[in-house]
């Protein structure tokens, strides 16, 4: 049997930092309630939900295990997104490259490259291959 979810009206799943409240309530029933008061991250929608005083399990507010560390979920987080004009240059060399080590100097090339190029103006002025041409020029027949 799965395990319930809380959802916020936008539809992300609402995680243990975003909860405001949760503490026992007894409704005009007599039955046993949680009730549980959130901030959803996403869209700040204040929410609540009332869960069964059985069924509740904190466990639900847990986000899902994955097999990425803290550290490197952060860096991953602090890189650039690749761009087309990156994918356009790795095909390239992969044309080009005869062995392993061409590679792992063209990926060491092309982390520096993104190391200087920080914001949108640098990475629009960059130049993607050897020719000094963008991407959008590469992709042009020659007339």
């Amino acid at each position: 049997m799965n395990k319930p979810t809380v959802r916020c009206r936008c539809g992300h799943q609402v995680f243990g930092k975003e909860v405001l409240r949760a503490e026992p309530y007894e409704r005009e029933s007599g039955r046993e309630a949680v009730y549980v008061k959130y901030r959803c991250r996403r869209c700040k929608h204040l929410g609540e939900a009332f869960f069964d005083g059985l069924e509740f399990d904190a466990a639900i507010f847990e986000a899902p295990r994955n097999e990425m560390s803290d550290a490197e979920r952060d860096r991953f987080l602090d890189q650039n997104t690749i761009s087309s004009g990156d994918v356009i240059s790795f095909h390239r060399a992969l044309k080009k490259a005869a062995t392993l080590e061409e590679l792992k100097r063209f990926e060491n090339s092309a982390r520096n490259r993104r190391g200087d190029a920080k914001g949108a103006e640098a990475s629009k002025s960059r130049k993607n291959n050897e020719n000094g041409e963008t991407p959008s020029q590469a992709r042009q027949p020659n007339s």
